[in-house]
C-alpha cells in the first residue's frame, strides 16, 4: 500500500521567508520525499486538506495558481506512476520517485537509457543494463558532461565520438562496444516513439564488427605452477605477523575460488559466484549463464568437492555455495563488483607467486574443453606426487 501527501519544510533562513513543498511517498513503511521547487509561507498552505489557501495579497495569486497546478500535475503523474509499477509487480517508495523524475527527463539521453536500464535490471539483464548506462556516460563525458537530447543523436555526432575513442586508444572491440549499444540505445528510442527516425542513419560507416581476441587462458605449465603454491609454507615465513597472514589468507581464498572455476570447466566468475546449494543434486552442478541464459551441466569432479568442502562453514548459514554474495540488505550487483575487483588484484598477487609473466584475471580461468582434458590429466599426475596437495592447500591455517 503506498500513500502520497505533500509537506511544507520551514526555511532555515533568518527571517521571514517561505519553505519549500515536498512530495512525501510512504510504501511497505518507507518513506522517500522529492522537491517540488515551490515555495510557500507558513500561511499559505493547509496541512490538513493539503491545499493551497489564497491570502488577500493579490502579488501572490498568479504564483499560487501555478503551484496549485503543478501538485494536481504531480498528483495525477503519481497515481499513473504507481498503476505501471504495480503491474511490473514489486516495488520500493524509491522506484516510485525515481520513477516520478525519470519522467521528466527521458527526451535525454542520460534519463532514456535510465528508463532501460531499470527495465532491463527488473528482467534481469543487469549486464546489459550495466553496459547502457557505461556507454550513455562516456558520450556525455565526451559532450563535456552536457547531457544530449535524443534528437541530437546524429551521424555527425556519432563519428565524432568514434574518432575520440580512436584517439585515446581504444581497441576496436571496445570502439565496436560503445557503437553497438549506442544504436542499440537510439533503435530503442525510435521503436518507443521517443524520437522520429532519422533519414540518414547515424550509425552508417561506423565499426560494429567484433575481432577475434588471442586466447587468455593459462597454459598447461603456467596452471601447474599456479596449482603448486604451497600456501602453509607463505603462512609459516610470516608466522609472526599477523597482517601477512591474512594477505596469505586472501590469497588462498582467491587461489580456491579461481581454482574451482577452473575444475568445474572454465565456469565464469558470475555464474561462480550467485551457484547456490540447490544447483548441485545427484553430484551434478547445473546452472544458467549469465550471460547467454543458457543451461550448463557441470559433473561434480574431485577438485570442484574438495574446495566446496573448504568453504562448508563460511556459507553454514547461507543459500550461496560460496561466501562471495550475502543476504545483508547490500544491492547484489555492488556486491559482486567489489568482489570481481578484489579477487582480480588478488590473482596478480598469485601470479606474481607463480612465475607468470601476464596479466592473470578470472578470465584466465576460462578454457576449451580439449585444454581442460589435458589440463586435468597433468594436475592430477601433480596430485599424486605432490606432498602438499590440493587437500593440504585447502586446509586454512591461522596463526
Amino acid at each position: 500500500m503506498s500513500s502520497l501527501s505533500f509537506i511544507l519544510r520551514s526555511s532555515t533562513k533568518a527571517g521571514r521567508h517561505p519553505g519549500s513543498l515536498f512530495l512525501r511517498v510512504i510504501h511497505d513503511r518507507k518513506v522517500k520525499t522529492m522537491s517540488l521547487s515551490c515555495y510557500l509561507y507558513a500561511e499559505e498552505w493547509d496541512v490538513a486538506r493539503q491545499e493551497i489557501i489564497y491570502p488577500g495579497n493579490t502579488e501572490r495569486i498568479q504564483y499560487l495558481e501555478r503551484v496549485e497546478e503543478k501538485i494536481s500535475t504531480c498528483v495525477t503523474s503519481m497515481n499513473r506512476y504507481l498503476s505501471i509499477l504495480k503491474k511490473q509487480g514489486r516495488y520500493t517508495a524509491k522506484d516510485i520517485i525515481m520513477q516520478s523524475r525519470l519522467s521528466k527527463d527521458n527526451g535525454k539521453l542520460l534519463g532514456w537509457v535510465e528508463t532501460l536500464a531499470r527495465e532491463l535490471t527488473q528482467a534481469r539483464q543487469e549486464r546489459l543494463a550495466r553496459a547502457y548506462r557505461t556507454v550513455a556516460k562516456g558520450l556525455v563525458k565526451f559532450n563535456k558532461g552536457i547531457d544530449i537530447p535524443l534528437t541530437h543523436i546524429n551521424s555527425c555526432l556519432v563519428k565524432a565520438f568514434e574518432k575520440d575513442l580512436m584517439e585515446k586508444g581504444k581497441m576496436p572491440n571496445t570502439i565496436s562496444y560503445y557503437m553497438r549499444n549506442l544504436r542499440s540505445i537510439y533503435n530503442k528510442a525510435v521503436m518507443a516513439k521517443r524520437i522520429s527516425p532519422r533519414q540518414d542513419n547515424p550509425f552508417t560507416g561506423v565499426y560494429t564488427k567484433v575481432k577475434t581476441t588471442s586466447k587468455r587462458a593459462l597454459t598447461v605449465q603456467e596452471t601447474t605452477r599456479l596449482y603448486e603454491i604451497v600456501f602453509h609454507m607463505l603462512r609459516a615465513k610470516s608466522s609472526d605477523y599477523l597482517s601477512e597472514n591474512e594477505y596469505v589468507d586472501n590469497l588462498q581464498y582467491a587461489w580456491r575460488l579461481y581454482m574451482f572455476c577452473f575444475f568445474a570447466q572454465g565456469m565464469c566468475f558470475i555464474d561462480m559466484a550467485h551457484l547456490r546449494k540447490d544447483n548441485i543434486r545427484n553430484g551434478v552442478c547445473t546452472y544458467y549463464r549469465k550471460k547467454t541464459r543458457q543451461q550448463i551441466e557441470v559433473t561434480i569432479n574431485e577438485g570442484m568437492q574438495k574446495i566446496i568442502d573448504s568453504f562448508a562453514q563460511d556459507v553454514k548459514y547461507s543459500p550461496y555455495l560460496f561466501p562471495i554474495l550475502k543476504d545483508d540488505g547490500i544491492n547484489k550487483q555492488t556486491q559482486y563488483d567489489t568482489a570481481l575487483r578484489t579477487q582480480n588484484r588478488r590473482l596478480k598477487a598469485l601470479a606474481k607467486l607463480a612465475g607468470i609473466n601476464r596479466l592473470m584475471t578470472t578470465h584466465t580461468a576460462r578454457h576449451k574443453r580439449k585444454s581442460y582434458r589435458l589440463l586435468i590429466n597433468k594436475l592430477r599426475m601433480c596430485y599424486f606426487s605432490i606432498g602438499n596437495d590440493l587437500e593440504t592447500n585447502l586446509v586454512l591455517r591461522y596463526a
